[in-house]
């Protein structure tokens, strides 16, 4: 595989992919960048992850 079909390649093909090519170095750098630029939510109470996993609840349809 090429970096150009790793980026035409959807998260769930990309990890996929990476799950059945262990060794393929270039793929796993790519997933981990698109992982690495989702925002995340640092919860360091008890009451912040209630809180956001009540807001998380709210916004399914």
């Amino acid at each position: 595989m090429t970096q150009d079909n790793f980026d035409k390649m959807s998260d769930t093909e990309l990890l996929t992919y990476v799950r059945m090519h262990p060794n393929k170095t270039e793929a796993f750098h790519k997933y981990m960048d698109r992982f690495d630029a989702r925002p995340g939510v640092l919860c360091t109470t008890d009451e912040e992850f209630e809180a956001e996993l009540r807001k998380r609840i709210n916004q399914q349809p």
